[in-house]
């Protein structure tokens, strides 16, 4: 069973809104490294899938499994987080 949706700060909904209106609304799982420039890799969603804690909303096309896009970035945000960086020096 699922969580019910925290509350997004107002960075996550930031960084959600830009991927989701960057972004085809389907995504294929072995190119979602391409599209989101490596910020989660393949093996990490089919590791999530297998665990039933990957992205909420997934297809499975033929061989393929997709995603939407917008569930994609929510599970992103809840997996990983998301805080905007003020000043690069600082990493």
């Amino acid at each position: 069973m699922r969580q019910s949706p925290r509350k997004l700060t107002p960075e996550e909904e930031e960084f959600m809104n830009t991927l989701i209106s960057n972004l085809p609304p389907v995504i294929a799982r072995k190119e979602v490294s391409r599209y989101l420039g490596g910020v989660v890799a393949t093996q990490t969603l089919s590791n999530a899938d297998s665990a039933g804690i990957g992205p909420e909303v997934a297809y499975r096309v033929g061989r393929v499994v997709t995603y939407r896009t917008e569930s994609l970035a929510r599970w992103i945000v809840d997996r990983f987080g998301v805080v905007r960086i003020a000043n690069l020096k600082t990493l």
